[in-house]
């Protein structure tokens, strides 16, 4: 092999180190926010063709984080970082100190930073989203004033209530194609308990992608859920704590799999939103 065939070789052997230690940064939970954005800084150069004159630029909403030694350049590409389907910030890649004649950027490279931008966007939306649950959590009081998920009584299934009612309210229907939310199992049975599932029945009639983004959006709440759960009663949900069922346009004219929950009247799925 020459050196002409091994070089892109090379290069992508680069980027899948850097997105494997992106993805493994982002999956620490011993970071903070500012030290896993700092650390970003430090390992994406590496998946370019010249690192050593590589430089990172992360805007997020107000903020801008980027190293003691950074400057700009007019060589640059970007990618956005998008959460709920607005708009939060950017990544830029500079090139610092060779006058090239000419854009010296891999089509490859845009490809990788629009990945990791991606995966941004996701750690961002998981961040604030653990620290909506918290708040929303926390907010979860009985009549008498005592907190939901103690040990024992019907505080867990009012929790996984108030949660499955919060999720529905708070969904974008138009942009993930759905048509009604509901709620099915032991939560709607009021009989959960702290190793209960939120079990989510969803009409929806959307294109793959809007299913994609839809069930990220889910996995979201449910594993941050499922954290908080953990924390407050020690039972460990490892697939998170949001069991998601899903019934399309045919399944409802042709009345099977799920969607027979919906008008049964023996044991009827509770509507949490209608489009």
């Amino acid at each position: 092999m020459d050196f002409g065939q091994l070089k892109p070789l090379q290069e992508r052997a680069k980027e899948l180190k850097c997105i494997y230690d992106i993805e493994e940064t982002l999956r620490n939970t011993e970071f903070s926010f500012s030290e896993v954005i700092n650390k970003l800084l430090i390992i994406i150069p590496n998946g370019w063709q010249f690192p050593t004159i590589c430089m990172i630029q992360i805007a997020i909403d107000d903020e801008k984080y980027e190293l003691s030694d950074f400057k700009e350049s007019r060589w640059f590409q970007s990618a956005e970082l998008v959460v709920d389907n607005n708009i939060v910030g950017e990544i830029k890649v500079y090139y610092t100190s060779i006058p090239f004649e000419s854009d010296p950027f891999l089509p490859e490279e845009q490809k990788l930073l629009n990945s990791i931008a991606h995966s941004l966007s996701m750690f961002i939306f998981y961040y604030r989203l653990a620290g909506t649950v918290k708040l929303l959590s926390d907010e979860s009081i009985d009549e008498a004033g005592v907190k939901y998920l103690k040990s024992f009584g019907d505080e867990h299934w009012k929790w996984r209530f108030r949660m499955a009612q919060i999720i529905a309210d708070k969904t974008d229907f138009e942009y993930y194609g759905i048509i009604a939310i509901y709620l099915i199992g032991s939560t709607k049975e009021t009989n959960a308990g702290p190793a209960s599932d939120i079990d989510l029945l969803v009409h929806l009639n959307s294109s793959e992608h809007q299913l994609e983004m839809f069930k990220s959006w889910i996995a979201g709440w449910s594993y941050s859920l499922s954290e908080f759960n953990q924390n407050k009663t020690g039972y460990k949900l490892e697939n998170g704590i949001i069991d998601l069922h899903i019934v399309t346009n045919k399944e409802m004219m042709e009345q099977n799999s799920f969607s027979v929950m919906i008008k049964n009247p023996f044991n009827q799925a509770r509507l949490l939103r209608k489009l």
